[in-house]
Order: structure tokens, then C-alpha cells, then sequence
């Protein structure tokens, strides 16, 4: 510990606050004498005095010993890196979630337009399309929630200029589900065996609009 360092930063805290040395003794309980041997390097306070001079000075012991000031915490970064983690989470949750929906329902609804006229033709059709549709509307619903959390301290712009790849990416995953079971309970007379083709060809359209969407947004940000 250096004691002509500590003397110092006790020497220039206590002129800020405006005590004499005789006053800042009065308050620790020592004589004068002590605090001018402190200020002047002659001597070091004991180190049970340490936290008590710290207090009365409005300053940390570290700071005191080193002279470093303690580095502000910023609450309100803290709180927005935690809901970018959160959102983060919450995205993985709706991907996830829009992958089940997306496949199970896409899978279903597909193959029962190649093998069954009649809508809802089998139990576990409907069965399975419930359950698509469960974890269609929770991926959705989780997706709006991160996306209002994010705007507690992003605007719209910010936001979608952020998230945009995010959020085309989602909404491919989850528009598949609802486009085939649209296809499904369509009147399938008129398309016969064409609607797969059909479907298959619409959902491909989409992702080439969302590649050239990602694109041109590229393109402006540059």
C-alpha cells in the first residue's frame, strides 16, 4: 500500500467536501496531527480506520488505496442486453415451434390431398392438424411477445432493420402449415392431382420473395 498515494487522495477528497483536517478528524476520532501525517505520506491509517475514512470521504476503500473510481453500472444497457437475450431465446422457441407445426400439418395435409377426397377423412388427420395448429399459434403468439419486449426500447425501424432476416425466416417456416391446409379444404375436383405440384410450386415462389426481399434490404442498408 502507498502511503504517499493514499495520502494524497485523502488530502484532495477531503478539500472537496470542504473539511479541514481538524473537522475530518473530529469525525474519525483521531487527532489532527494523525490526518496531516496521512496527508503528507509521513504515515498510513490504520487499517481499521480504512473503511470509516472511505465512508466520510463518499468514497469506496479501493478507490481510496488506489485512487480508481469504481466504473458506473449502467442499469439501462443491463436491462436491454437482458431482454436481447430473452428475445433471442424466445425466437429459438418460435422456430422451433413453427418447424413442428410446419411439418407435421405440411406433411399431413399433403399427403392427404394425394390419398383422400373427403376432408378430415381419418382420425388422426384431424388429430394431427390440431397439433399443428396448437404449435402454429404458440409460435406466432411468442414471436408478437419478444417482438413487443424488444420494443420497450427499440423503435419499429430499429427493430425491423434488426430482426428482418429473423422474421422473413419465421414467417417461411410458418405460413407452410396454413398454405396446405388451405390447399386441403379447397374443392379438389377442380385441381385433381395438380394441387401438390401447385403447392409445391407456390411455397417455393415464397421463399424466392423472401430470398430477393432479404436481398434488397441488403442492398439499401449498404
Amino acid at each position: 500500500m502507498d502511503a504517499k498515494l493514499t495520502g494524497s487522495i485523502i488530502n484532495k477528497k477531503r478539500k472537496e467536501l470542504g473539511l479541514t483536517q481538524i473537522q475530518l478528524a473530529e469525525r474519525l476520532n483521531v487527532s489532527n496531527r494523525a490526518v496531516s501525517k496521512w496527508e503528507n505520506g509521513d504515515g498510513f491509517p490504520d487499517i481499521t480506520l480504512l473503511p470509516a475514512i472511505a465512508r466520510t470521504l463518499g468514497i469506496t476503500i479501493d478507490e481510496l488505496l488506489t485512487g480508481d473510481a469504481p466504473t458506473p453500472v449502467n442499469n439501462e444497457q443491463k436491462d436491454n442486453t437482458k431482454i436481447l437475450h430473452q428475445y433471442k431465446l424466445i425466437y429459438t422457441a418460435s422456430i422451433f415451434f413453427g418447424l413442428f407445426s410446419a411439418l407435421l400439418g405440411g406433411v399431413t395435409e399433403l399427403y392427404c390431398i394425394w390419398a383422400f377426397p373427403i376432408l378430415f377423412y381419418t382420425h388422426w388427420e384431424i388429430m394431427f392438424a390440431a397439433v399443428s395448429v396448437f404449435f402454429f399459434v404458440i409460435s406466432v403468439m411468442a414471436q408478437v411477445i419478444g417482438l413487443i419486449r424488444l420494443s420497450s426500447f427499440m423503435s419499429k425501424g430499429e427493430i425491423i432493420n434488426r430482426e428482418r432476416k429473423r422474421l422473413v425466416a419465421l414467417a417461411g417456416i410458418d405460413v407452410v402449415f396454413p398454405l396446405c391446409f388451405i390447399a386441403r379444404i379447397i374443392d379438389f375436383s377442380r385441381f385433381g392431382v395438380f394441387m401438390p405440384y401447385a403447392m409445391t410450386a407456390l411455397i417455393i415462389a415464397l421463399v424466392v420473395v423472401g430470398i430477393l426481399f432479404l436481398k434488397g434490404g441488403k442492398n439499401e442498408k449498404e
